[in-house]
């Protein structure tokens, strides 16, 4: 009996996490990441926003971006420049940024007006912490199980084996488990038979 209700007590608590990332998720619905980019002390955000969108061929207004600003990492001993995060006015605006950095096919810090060595710039989603651990962990799987494709669509994780198969969306750990290596298992136990 008693650890009948310590199941369902993790469960519950499994399940309220779950609610509770998803509601993160969705306060995030308008904003985007960019990451690596350097910091200067005195430095003016809103400046380096802009630039960015130059760079990309994106117009934008002050009226467009509701906040910016840089977030500590959730690891101390990260060395990296301090993420960047945008809230837009609208989930267009972000959705919009997001395919004109794609476009770009890439983003250099000497491209955005950073003197020194140029170093990559990403723009992406911004994800809850939770949705990153998993994103890199489905990224760790599909990398050791030969998936060419990883990518965030809309908060959600989607994985592609080949330009040919299909698309698998990755919600949990075990989403992992069974799309990906499960998958890859099945796949090989065919093309051998």
């Amino acid at each position: 009996m008693e650890l009948r209700i310590k199941d369902s007590g993790a469960a519950t608590v499994s399940l309220l996490e779950g609610k509770i990332d998803k509601l993160e998720q969705q306060a995030r619905h308008c904003n985007i990441e960019i990451c690596n980019v350097p910091e200067k002390r005195g430095e003016n955000l809103s400046t380096v926003l802009e630039s960015i969108a130059s760079a990309i061929n994106m117009t934008l207004s002050q009226r467009d971006i509701i906040a910016i600003h840089r977030v500590p990492h959730a690891h101390s001993k990260n060395t990296r420049p301090k993420n960047i995060i945008v809230k837009f006015a609208t989930r267009l605006l972000r959705d919009n940024m997001l395919s004109a950095y794609r476009l770009s096919k890439g983003l250099t810090s000497d491209r955005i007006g950073i003197s020194g060595a140029p170093i990559c710039v990403y723009i992406n989603e911004h994800l809850t912490l939770r949705n990153k651990e998993l994103f890199r962990k489905c990224r760790e799987a599909a990398q050791a199980n030969k998936f060419k494709y990883v990518w965030i669509r809309n908060a959600t994780i989607l994985v592609k084996e080949t330009d040919d198969s299909a698309t698998f969306a990755i919600h949990t750990e075990s989403d992992i488990s069974s799309k990906i290596v499960a998958n890859k298992y099945h796949t090989e136990t065919a093309t051998e038979t």
